[in-house]
């Protein structure tokens, strides 16, 4: 049994907990299994939905949600399409197509389109958030009285075994005080249908005017789990969590604000990752071997002969011109383990990483264990206001590890009255809150509505112990993509403004 169009793999009858009603017509009730759930959250969220209380939405064509229809639980839809213009107390779920919100729709959960997308309207409110898997569906086998639910991955094509991605093979270039332009380049091979991917790699340093090679092997790509090994000679930081890589090669190129310190290696690493969902949970522990042969670049000059470029502020001795702090010559081998887990129900959203590193070779002998924490959480607070919390840890145990393990803060991305990267060490904290009030009443041609932000900031990093904690208090108005902050440290009276463009936290 087939439905035209991109529904095509999905059933045409689901059955409803209690009355089924459709605003196209009705449908008679069924017995509905989801046999294969496949990867992902897409299956566990219908699988949920399917099991408690719901009302089944049925069509070969548009569905529809009419303006003043009332669901009082979550609606699932089989259709090429939906639209939703009613109030719903639950979640609208689509299967097989796209979900369109149109002005005065109320979702009192989520907004879900499985083999589709979720289009918005400035005139509706999703109060769980809006979720899109466009290359997950469901195909239907009837046995009896039973509609049986199998996953179909759709593939945007048939892999290729030999690939080039990005342009030509060549990826997106990123910026940096020590490497300068980095261009990389690589085919992708793929096995067995994708299920093995080997991704070799040229990576060209402008700065340094090195050509350092990698190789990545995944089996089980795409799958539950995986089995991957890397190698190669790159440039390293640990201080990847304060700005995204686009971001940071941006303020790098642009005025020389460079939030990262860097060190060079030879590293190996083998990798055992098993991801496991829910509805509303994700979790993908691993277990690593990992080897590095690490050695210090950069300068140790404050006015080095030789400075990468960048618009503004080049020879700044806070800027390109900056130091980089030296690592310890040697190898450091040891056992990894850790993993992600990502949570998103009813308004509430987060996200964790994991690490815990006990080394058995270490430059000096060194003997300690460092786990590496970075997560945050956002959920609804009164009325439409929203709390926001950031997390990033750095805790060793034992010896003080080698400087190449050390992480930094301060300036940009952190504590905004510390000088760029002033701490440092193998113990770190950063905590980020923030209360988001949304100024729904002011609306600005072409820039919408102003929102105001509440913030504190407190954190500090130092080898072997952590100093004194920083605080900062103030706050936050953004105006569309302009971003204007004010804190102030309520210990030492500093203050800090700055204006920026909202691209990250």
């Amino acid at each position: 049994m087939r439905v035209a169009g991109r529904a095509r793999y999905v059933a045409l009858a689901l059955c409803g907990a209690g009355s089924l009603a459709a605003a196209t017509g009705s449908a008679a009730a069924q017995t509905v299994v989801v046999r294969d759930l496949g990867p992902g959250r897409p299956g566990r969220i219908l699988r949920d939905a399917l099991a408690a209380r719901h009302v089944a939405v049925v069509g070969d064509s548009q569905a529809e949600l009419r303006r003043g229809a009332n669901y009082p639980s979550t609606v699932v839809v089989v259709a090429p399409s939906a639209a939703v213009a009613g109030t719903v107390h639950g979640d609208v779920i689509v299967v097989g197509g796209d979900l369109f919100l149109q002005p005065g729709a109320v979702i009192d959960g989520q907004a879900v389109a499985i083999g589709g997308g979720v289009y918005n309207s400035t005139l509706a409110l999703v109060r769980g958030g809006r979720q899109e898997f466009r290359d997950h569906t469901y195909a239907a086998e009837r046995v009896a009285d039973t509609l049986r639910l199998d996953y179909r991955r759709i593939p945007a094509r048939a892999p290729d075994t030999f690939f080039l991605p990005g342009v030509y093979g060549v990826g997106p270039p990123s910026y940096d005080r020590v490497d300068g332009a980095t261009l990389a380049f690589g085919p992708q091979i793929s096995l067995d249908t994708a299920r093995i991917t080997i991704d070799p790699l040229v990576a060209y340093r402008s700065h340094l005017g090195a050509v350092d090679p990698s190789l990545a092997v995944a089996v089980g790509a795409g799958g539950r789990t995986t089995l991957s090994f890397s190698a190669g000679r790159g440039t390293f930081t640990n201080d990847a969590w304060i700005k995204p890589d686009i971001l940071n090669s941006f303020t790098s190129l642009g005025y020389a604000s460079d939030a990262r310190n860097y060190y060079r290696a030879d590293r190996a690493e083998l990798r055992l990752s098993r991801r496991w969902e829910t509805s509303s949970v994700e979790v993908e522990p691993f277990a690593s071997v990992l080897t590095e042969d690490a050695w210090s670049t950069g300068s140790r000059s404050s006015a080095p002969e030789h400075v990468a470029y960048s618009i503004f502020n080049r020879y700044d001795s806070l800027g390109m011109a900056r130091p980089n702090p030296q690592v310890r010559r040697g190898r450091v081998s040891s056992a990894v383990a850790g993993g992600r887990a990502r949570y998103e129900h009813a308004g509430m959203f987060g996200n964790l990483l994991l690490s815990a590193e006990l080394p058995f070779e270490s430059p000096g002998g060194d003997r300690y264990v460092q786990l590496v924490l970075d997560g945050d959480l956002s959920f609804d607070a009164f009325a439409d206001h929203r709390l926001f919390f950031f997390a990033h840890a750095v805790l060793t145990a034992g010896d003080v590890a080698p400087p190449q393990r050390f992480a930094y803060l301060g300036g940009s991305g952190t504590v905004r009255t510390l000088p760029l990267l002033s701490q440092g060490g193998d113990q770190l904290l950063f905590l980020d809150s923030r209360y988001v009030i949304p100024v729904n009443r002011v609306s600005l041609p072409l820039l919408g509505s102003p929102i105001f932000t509440l913030r504190h900031l407190v954190g500090g990093a130092g080898a072997g112990e952590l100093p004194a904690l920083v605080q900062n208090v103030g706050a936050r108005l953004t105006i569309s993509l302009l971003r204007l902050d004010f804190l102030v440290d309520p210990a030492s009276r500093d203050t800090h403004f700055s204006a920026s463009l909202a691209f990250f936290r």
